[in-house]
Parts: C-alpha cells; sequence; structure tokens
C-alpha cells in the first residue's frame, strides 16, 4: 500500500512539473516576441537589438530564464520518470536515451544562462560607450548569438532527436499514450540538427518553430495522462 502511495505521488509530481514546465515554455516565447517586437531576426542584428529599450532587454532576460525552466529543466524529471518506468522492459537503448536527454538539458541551459547573463551588461556598455565600445559589444552579442543558437541549441538535435525517437517508439510498445507525438517531435530536433549542418537556417528556424509549439503539448499531454492514471 505505502509502495502504490508513493508511486502514485511520484506519478503526480512528474505530471505536474510538466504541465507547469509547458506552460512556462509557452510564456517563455511570448516574453521572447514582445522583446523583439516580433521581428526575430533582430536577435542577430546586434546594433538594433542592443539599441533597444531597457524594458525590451528585460523580456529577453525574462525569456531566457523561462526556457530554462519550461523547455529544459523539467525534463530531468519527466526522462527520470519515463527511464525508471520503461527500463527494464526495454534495455539498454532506455539507458542511453536518459544520457541523452540530460546532455539537451545541459547544453540548453548552457546556451540560455549565457544569453541571459550577458544582455544587460552589453545592452549597458552600448548604451554608454563610444563607437569601439559600441563596436566592440556588438561583435561580443553577435558571436555569443551564433554560439548558443547555432552552436549549442543546434547540438540539442541529435540528443533529443535520440531520446524522443527511442523513449517515443518504447512508450508506444508499452502502452503509454502520446508516444507517437514524441516520436515526432525527436525527428523534428534531429531535422533541424541536419539542415543547421547544411547552414539552411531559415528551413531551421521554421522547423523549431514547430517543435517548440509541439513539445510543450506533449508535455501538457504526458502530465494530464500521468495525473488521471489511477493508482496500481
Amino acid at each position: 500500500m505505502t509502495d502504490s502511495l508513493n508511486k502514485m505521488n511520484v506519478r503526480r509530481l512528474v505530471g505536474w512539473v510538466a504541465i507547469v514546465g509547458a506552460l512556462l515554455g509557452w510564456i517563455n516565447i511570448g516574453f521572447y516576441a514582445a522583446a523583439v517586437g516580433g521581428d526575430f531576426t533582430v536577435y542577430y542584428q546586434p546594433a538594433v537589438f542592443l539599441s533597444l529599450p531597457a524594458s525590451a532587454h528585460s523580456y529577453f532576460h525574462t525569456s531566457m530564464v523561462l526556457d530554462t525552466l519550461g523547455f529544459y529543466l523539467p525534463f530531468l524529471v519527466v526522462g527520470g520518470y519515463l527511464w525508471s518506468v520503461l527500463r527494464v522492459e526495454h534495455g539498454p537503448l532506455i539507458d542511453i536515451a536518459a544520457l541523452c536527454i540530460v546532455t539537451y538539458v545541459l547544453l540548453g541551459i548552457a546556451g540560455a544562462s549565457l544569453m541571459f547573463a550577458a544582455v544587460q551588461p552589453l545592452a549597458s556598455l552600448h548604451a554608454a560607450g563610444d563607437a569601439a565600445v559600441k563596436a566592440g559589444s556588438e561583435a561580443a552579442w553577435l558571436a555569443l548569438a551564433h554560439g548558443s543558437q547555432q552552436g549549442l541549441w543546434l547540438m540539442e538535435g541529435p540528443v533529443m532527436g535520440f531520446w524522443g525517437l527511442v523513449m517515443g517508439k518504447a512508450m508506444r510498445a508499452s502502452g503509454m499514450p502520446y508516444g507517437r507525438l514524441l516520436m515526432v517531435v525527436g525527428a523534428l530536433y534531429a531535422s533541424v540538427f541536419v539542415v543547421g549542418v547544411l547552414n539552411l537556417w531559415a528551413v531551421a528556424e521554421l522547423i523549431q518553430f514547430v517543435f517548440l509549439i509541439l513539445l510543450p503539448v506533449w508535455a501538457v499531454l504526458t502530465g494530464v495522462s500521468l495525473l488521471r492514471q489511477p493508482a496500481n
């Protein structure tokens, strides 16, 4: 009886973490859009981006913090739970997938942390400095933007792709819902990596927009399913 209650409590915790994380992920997108005024190309225009009002930089900072709380940290909880319930039945691939989701979280948080830590100091330098300081802050911002978006976050593709495809297939095989949707998300992440390596960034951004919507959808659906699951 106690074991069943513990399992139910853990399952409910994971369900709520998934749902709240998804909501924070969507709010993050809203703050990001507000920061750049709906023009996402501003991110790669340092002279324009660093000249935005202080409120825009504050929105961007908030967006990056929410990014870590919505798209990354919850997956340590969700990924750990799925690993615990699927590893006995599905073997070593689930162990490898667990390493992949941890790597995804580390890459994502590294990229987001660089951006939220740098935006306000660089914006302040840009606002107060002479031409040389402005040029230096712009170069620093552009390097960080490319390093995060086209480096750290691009490398999420292989590991999140592997986790989504393997874990989604295992979920389906075990009768858990929404495994197919997770496989679609994994395929999208892997696709972004491929087209990004080929320098097809316009295509990559379109695919990225789709999985930024679908991953929270999967998290909400999975979270609700866990909350509705009866005690064993």
